[in-house]
């Protein structure tokens, strides 16, 4: 009775896989599980939507958006919003609240600073998106930009087909 004994390379190899594929579905739930913790969706009629942001906004009575974006032309940041020390407030989250008024979609977003702190680039680049052309070394903004500002808010802004976007820091 003689049994076949596999090379010791085979079982090092059938193992390295079992483990790559074991860390890639936690991978995968994990990341399943984050966007489902911290991104919520619904749809909802535009009077509800506008009552939420219209509560959302009154936390920031009175306060200027440190980035000001106006249609056909570039964002404007309010450096002067940054205060120029170096003491900076510790952020817990990056919150978006945005609504598509042609979907009745309203999106929340929150995103812990923890991180945004981990991201390989400290600049903000969400302004490159969604068709918005931005000069990227002149709206230059970075985490400890944010973080020497303090919470408040960062974005209030209406698009051309009613789409609403409010993003804040806390």
């Amino acid at each position: 009775m003689s049994t076949k004994k596999l090379p010791t390379w085979v079982s090092v190899f059938i193992a390295s896989v079992i483990i790559v594929g074991i860390l890639a579905v936690a991978a995968v739930g994990g990341a399943a599980f984050f966007i489902y913790r911290h991104v919520n969706t619904s749809f909802t009629s535009s009077e509800t939507a506008q009552v939420e942001f219209t509560q959302a906004r009154a936390r920031f009575e009175g306060q200027q958006p440190l980035i000001e974006i106006r249609h056909d032309d570039d964002p404007i940041i309010h450096r002067e919003l940054v205060k120029d020390t170096a003491e900076r407030q510790k952020l817990e989250s990056l919150r978006v609240l945005a609504y598509d008024r042609h979907a009745g979609k309203l999106v929340r977003v929150s995103i812990p600073f923890w991180l945004l702190r981990m991201a390989p680039s400290k600049n903000l680049s969400f302004l490159n998106d969604n068709g918005i052309d931005v000069d990227s070394e002149r709206v230059r903004l970075t985490l400890d930009d944010l973080e020497r500002r303090g919470p408040g808010l960062l974005i209030d802004s209406k698009g051309r087909r009613g789409s609403l976007v409010l993003v804040w820091t806390e």
